[in-house]
């Protein structure tokens, strides 16, 4: 057995895995109930659901704070799918590494497009929920609704891009062929002469300054595409953050920043993350009010936009150093139940909308607390999506296991 074969499993990188994973069913299962944001089943328009003006805050106060969160972690995981592609690519080289990116990336993408949106989209309009029963297309049949998508290039269009939760599949495999494009350009002798072969974590400073001009540019770019716009099905106005992340998961392989990170660090930007959440906070609660126009936070040329960005480029930046390091020295080991949920956390952030949706349905008719119905739902389909993938999904080998080790780099 080799040396490079014995090296330790980078655990903690699961670990943060099984939160993102939690993370994207709580985002869905909070647009479901407190209304802002993309998902397929909105509470908010199909039921009446007592709330006070308590519920309500707290509802507003969650979106800002997983908002803010769910942009730095997907950034977060983008740098995590980075940090393997350049061992992946030299061990497998060119033409295998793309045979496996789109055999694993690709095939849920067309399954979601081809297959499994439009049968969730015509169901859910067929049983009377908004906005899908407003579709005045899904009156007929299935194949009338599916073959009126290539009635006109604006449905089709519509129709190819509607990518759902697989957007993020996508932009890996657009990424992707951005690093494949660049390792070629690299095999120019005067390019590959100016590349440095050591090269240190930058100074705070320079970080925090990368950091407000990476949410300045954020703040130009939602001038025109605003977050809650998905032009071709894609979160345009994150594309800045997620390509940074993505290249500086590049970096961090090439040159081990892991390594390099220290406790001092992490205090720093605890306390810098922290600040710029609570002077968020401060600013919306006395200066904008929770009656306010909170559009106005997710584009255009207006100060809440501002403002929203550069807290976002800000814990975009911050959380490279919070969660990397704290699960690097806390959350470096398994039991047996989370190696399980590691090895079907990639079917389980397939196959959510799938439980989501019919437990979000289940209890429509009961009158609860949007709070109340966040908490059951959530954790009802953490749990199944957990037993369905793990004990039906993994049993037909559906899926080859794999572990996340420091020679692997399936991190999807």
């Amino acid at each position: 057995m080799s040396t490079e074969s014995k090296k330790p499993r980078l655990i903690f990188l699961d670990n943060i895995k099984i939160l993102f994973t939690i993370l994207v069913i709580f985002t869905h299962v909070r647009v479901t109930y407190g209304g802002e944001g993309s998902w397929y089943y909105i509470a908010t328009l199909n039921e009446s659901n007592p709330a006070d003006i308590i519920s309500i805050t707290i509802l507003y106060m969650i979106a800002g704070i997983g908002g803010l969160f769910l942009a730095a972690t997907m950034g977060l995981f983008f740098l995590m799918s980075a940090y393997f592609t350049p061992k992946s690519y030299d061990r497998k080289g060119a033409c295998s590494f793309w045979k496996e990116r789109l055999l694993r990336l690709g095939i849920p993408i067309l399954l979601y497009v081809l297959i499994f949106n439009p049968i969730i989209n015509y169901l859910l309009a067929t049983g009377g929920i908004l906005p899908m029963s407003s579709d005045p297309r899904t009156q007929g049949s299935f194949i009338e609704y599916y073959l009126s998508f290539f009635q006109s290039p604006e449905n089709f269009v519509g129709f190819i891009t509607s990518f759902s939760i697989t957007w993020f599949l996508v932009v890996l495999l657009i990424f992707s062929a951005v690093y494949t494009i660049w390792r070629q350009i690299t095999k120019i002798n005067s390019i590959q002469g100016r590349i440095p072969k050591e090269l240190r974590i930058p100074k705070y400073i320079y970080l925090l300054l990368l950091a407000i001009g990476l949410g300045f540019l954020t703040f130009l770019l939602r001038i025109a595409v605003p977050v809650e716009q998905f032009p071709f099905g894609l979160p345009l106005a994150y594309m800045i953050q997620y390509f940074m992340m993505f290249s500086v998961g590049i970096i961090a392989y090439r040159y081990g920043w892991f390594d390099q990170m220290t406790r001092r660090q992490v205090k720093i930007w605890v306390i810098t993350i922290f600040a710029a959440v609570m002077f968020f906070f401060t600013y919306f609660f006395v200066f904008v009010g929770v009656d306010a126009d909170y559009s106005l936070f997710f584009g255009g040329l207006y100060l809440q936009a501002l403002i929203f960005a550069l807290v976002e480029g800000i814990a975009c930046m911050g959380m490279i150093f919070v969660l990397i390091k704290i699960f690097y020295a806390k959350f470096n080991k398994q039991g047996k139940f989370l190696k399980n949920f590691a090895d079907s956390s990639y079917y389980i952030y397939l196959i959510h909308p799938f439980v989501v949706i019919p437990v979000s349905l289940g209890i429509a008719s009961i009158a609860l607390s949007p709070l109340i119905k966040i908490i059951i739902v959530l954790t009802v389909s953490v749990i199944l999506c957990y037993l369905i993938s793990h004990f039906i999904l993994q049993k037909i080998h559906l899926k080859k296991r794999t572990r996340v080790t420091q020679n692997e780099e399936p991190y999807l």
